[in-house]
């Protein structure tokens, strides 16, 4: 008889993430034996009295040599500040204090 072992598993989640100025769809995905946050990425939109308005834009973030970063979209940089404010707050709900 044979031998099966799980190598890695994964946590794959949807998030909905909401300001004042944007609403972001998106997911990301966790090693979940460590925890540690593999990628993350997000469509983003206008918050139009508390709902998704216009599309502005979309993020994509990956651990590369370490660190995680970031690529967005086509966007202004008004919007750009907007997503990255965003980022920032979701970062803090998915990341752990320790990494």
């Amino acid at each position: 008889m044979g031998t099966f072992v799980i190598k890695t598993q994964t946590l794959n989640a949807q998030y909905e993430y909401k300001d004042s100025n944007i609403v972001v769809q998106g997911n990301f995905v966790k090693d979940a034996s460590s925890g540690d946050l593999q990628s993350i990425s997000g469509s983003c939109y206008r918050n139009q009295d508390g709902n998704q308005g216009e599309y502005i834009g979309n993020f994509n973030g990956f651990i590369r040599n370490g660190e995680l970063r970031y690529d967005l979209s086509e966007m202004t940089r008004q919007d750009s500040n907007y997503v990255w404010d965003a980022i920032d707050a979701i970062e803090a709900e998915i990341i752990p204090v320790n990494e």
